[in-house]
């Protein structure tokens, strides 16, 4: 990234944060904490909950909501596209002080020769016995693989856009954000025996309006007109299925272990992931906001007017034409995070982070929690946002601060798996 390209990126934080795009205020309405807003669509349906079985849900009514969030929130999520790996190489023998091997791995999405590329950081612990297999997380990161690695050999983003630890966006980012919006803590996570994948999403759709739709165009070529995404978390949902059609076919790693995260926008793409993927075994959405776990019919938090302003290029055209109507879509996100059911997700979310809207988040779990009770499971078993205890499958974590990641955020995630993975 040139130096005028990171000032620019500099100055749009900064704007942001002083004219309230991203507000820093505090959360004090603690008791909104129970039932869904009256004009939320019910999941199941008294006349029908009775009848719908497990097999019924998992069968027909999913697919009928993957429908209804393409068509009116995400667009074509182009999961039929498969990947194959088609280079790797070892970067650090002895990576994280020794206790894991960092690979990269080229992976490309779909045939022919303007098919799409990008590329895995996948770091393995060393400690896992001979023959056993480890759990797998994958995560989606904003400044480059090498940066969240801590690893510079790795390959840059192929476009320069990025940035470093150590640069002028990289400081400023990590002052406002914290340190773990940059860097993962690699050597704890390797440490617990998990296998640690990071792909950095822009390598496929630029988070850029002016250029997000070329690079979505170069899906559209691969797949039949119905079927062509129309917007970038769509893609981003997609990588994380992309990264497994590879990384499942490793002899280290164990298929039915394996978890994805993502912080902000990507937090909303993993949650899209989760619903539409089966494989993937337990869902980190931290901080995900409007169009994430947060409920579009909601009065506090980020609008969905702003949100489809600001960023055009993250959602379906569709999503916007509901800009002055947020209660009118057919759809919400508690049933987005029903479509998890029984599969354990965690919601992070901060009490100074008001624009991500916690308590429609904590809302959205309890929508969602009948779906859970009918597949067996149980949902949200916290009573109150600040309610830490979490025995249910759906884990709602907030925490003092704001937007961002936090060493705590991580040591909270890690512990989620350990109960959940092992």
């Amino acid at each position: 990234m040139g130096a005028q390209a990171a000032w620019g990126s500099i100055l749009s934080i900064v704007f942001l944060v002083l004219t309230g795009c991203m507000p820093l205020g505090l959360i004090t309405a603690r008791s909104e904490t129970k039932g869904l807003p009256p004009a939320a669509p019910p999941i199941l349906r008294a006349e029908h909950e009775s009848s719908l079985s497990a097999a019924g849900w998992s069968d027909q009514r999913k697919a009928l909501l993957r429908d209804a969030f393409e068509s009116y929130v995400y667009g074509p999520v182009p999961s039929e596209l498969r990947a194959v790996e088609i280079a790797r190489r070892t970067v650090d023998e002895a990576y994280a002080g020794g206790l894991g091997i960092l690979e990269e791995v080229e992976v490309r999405v779909g045939e022919g020769p303007r098919a799409p590329t990008f590329h895995i950081a996948l770091a393995t612990p060393r400690s896992v016995s001979p023959g056993m297999r480890s759990p797998l997380i994958i995560g989606e990161n904003f400044c480059g693989n090498p940066t969240i690695a801590n690893a510079p050999n790795l390959s840059p983003p192929k476009d320069g856009d990025g940035c470093s630890a150590t640069g002028a966006l990289g400081v400023v980012l990590r002052a406002i954000f914290g340190r773990h919006i940059l860097e993962s803590p690699n050597e704890e996570i390797l440490r617990r025996g998990y296998a640690y994948a990071n792909v950095y999403p822009g390598e496929l759709v630029a988070d850029n309006p002016r250029r997000a739709q070329s690079d979505i165009d170069v899906f559209s070529a691969l797949l039949p007109e119905s079927r062509r995404p129309r917007a970038a978390i769509a893609v981003w949902a997609a990588t994380y299925g992309w990264s497994l059609d590879v990384l499942e076919q490793d002899p280290r790693i164990d298929p039915l272990r394996t978890a994805v995260y993502g912080h902000s926008r990507h937090g909303k793409a993993a949650l899209l992931a989760g619903a539409v993927d089966s494989r993937i075994d337990a869902v980190i959405a931290h901080q995900s906001g409007r169009g994430g776990a947060s409920l579009t019919r909601s009065l506090t938090g980020e609008t969905l007017a702003r949100i489809t302003s600001s960023y055009p290029h993250w959602f379906d055209p569709a999503f916007a034409r509901f800009r002055t109507r947020p209660d009118d879509p057919p759809i919400d996100q508690h049933m987005l995070i029903a479509m998890l059911a029984p599969r354990p997700v965690l919601l992070g979310n901060g009490w100074r982070d008001v624009w991500s809207d916690p308590n429609s988040a904590f809302r959205a779990a309890v929508g969602a929690t009948p779906v859970y009770a009918l597949l067996g499971a149980d949902g949200l078993a916290q009573q109150d946002m600040s309610d830490s205890f979490s025995d249910g499958a759906i884990d709602f974590y907030i925490r003092p601060g704001g937007h961002g990641v936090t060493e705590g955020d991580w040591m909270r995630f890690l512990e989620f798996l350990d109960r959940r993975l092992r």
